[in-house]
């Protein structure tokens, strides 16, 4: 599929603003492509793909146009697209990337990827997704006054900042996916109506496939793992009641406490959090502290089930092989691929302080 599929998009994506004599296009000639999806045919033998672009009108909230083909492998599916939309088309403001689960799964991603790689003109804070659910049906919703493609971005945006998405985009996926010892992942959206929309959870991409998935909810203790900085949300319980902790200070510090293989690592987790509920009377004192300790060690607890999983799935999404390349001048990538992760003792050293309580039910 490689060079082949490489070859098909690359066309569509050498449109540009400026035509071979010079001559400048008028915006209103082109149409402005913000979101573009592949999803795979219900055959499995051909790809589709979905443009999304904003029709601007006054005094009422952008109309999202959709067009999408379907085509073989050997064909230009853009180009196909290309011959439905009156204006050519331009992706300088492409802000959106989205990829059928099926597709992720069943062909993979990478050669749809490349040709984006190449094209100057599109930012590398471009965000990627992967649909859970068909491509074109979800990006056919009304999903805020602003148009799909910047509803979709403030969604991940959101949940990155303030919720328990880790940090991603397009740039992060290819430092990752290019950086030897760290895998790269993508969060997995839904459409739930035709106005809403849902983060439900993270996807890990090996060889350009999904290979694996988690729930929103853990992707909480992913975040500790792999940002320096992080905040989110997760409900904790003692003595048959329940706390929602929302946390909003996390340093997270990696050391290597073996320097020779088999190699082991130690994540050092500080967690400041703040109860935003809490469905007991009062919390003293002397339940703060029973609080503290459960969240500490269901952090550790539930921070090594992942680590292993990872190490079972052979993806490595945290990045210890990155860590453990930059602090041992040895290091032996084809040996960590083949033995050193498998073996690799990692150790979850945290501390929780809980500094203000807010509502009590």
């Amino acid at each position: 599929m490689g060079k082949r599929v490489i070859n098909m998009f690359i066309p569509i994506f050498c449109i540009v603003l400026l035509s071979s004599s010079g001559e400048s296009r008028i915006l209103d000639e082109l149409t402005l492509v913000n979101s573009i999806g592949f999803d795979i045919s219900e055959s499995g033998d051909k790809i589709i793909g979905v443009i999304c672009n904003p029709i601007f009108q006054k005094d009422a909230p952008p109309k999202n146009n959709v067009l999408s083909a379907k085509a073989e492998l050997k064909k230009s599916i853009l180009q196909v697209i290309q011959e439905k939309s009156a204006n050519p088309i331009a992706t300088g403001s492409l802000e959106i990337l989205l990829f059928g689960k099926e597709l992720t799964k069943q062909k993979g991603i990478l050669d749809l990827i490349d040709p984006f790689t190449r094209d100057p003109r599109i930012g590398t804070a471009m965000r990627m997704a992967i649909v859970d659910g068909n491509v074109r049906e979800f990006m056919e919703g009304n999903y805020g006054v602003r148009g799909n493609a910047f509803f979709i971005k403030w969604t991940i945006d959101t949940a990155v900042n303030h919720g328990n998405l880790p940090k991603t985009n397009f740039h992060r996926f290819l430092v990752d996916f290019h950086s030897r010892g760290k895998s790269p992942y993508v969060p997995i959206i839904k459409k739930e109506r035709e106005n809403k929309i849902k983060i439900i959870g993270v996807g890990f991409i090996r060889f350009g496939k999904l290979v694996h998935q988690i729930s929103m909810e853990e992707a909480f203790f992913f975040k500790l793992l792999t940002d320096k900085y992080s905040r989110g949300w997760h409900d904790v319980e003692i003595d048959g009641y329940k706390a929602s902790i929302q946390n909003i200070n996390t340093k997270r510090k990696f050391e290597l406490t073996k320097s020779s293989p088999p190699y082991e690592v130690t994540v050092k987790i500080h967690l400041k959090g703040v109860i935003n509920e809490y469905t007991g009377i009062m919390i003293n004192n002397k339940a703060l502290g029973k609080l503290e300790t459960k969240f500490e060690e269901e952090i550790k607890k539930r921070s090594l089930e992942l680590i292993n999983v990872f190490k079972e799935k052979d993806i490595d999404p945290i990045g210890f092989g990155r860590f453990i390349k930059s602090e041992d001048r040895k290091f032996n990538y084809q040996k960590w691929r083949d033995d050193y992760y498998k073996n690799l003792t990692v150790k979850v050293d945290v501390h929780v302080d809980i500094d203000e309580v807010g509502i009590v039910e």
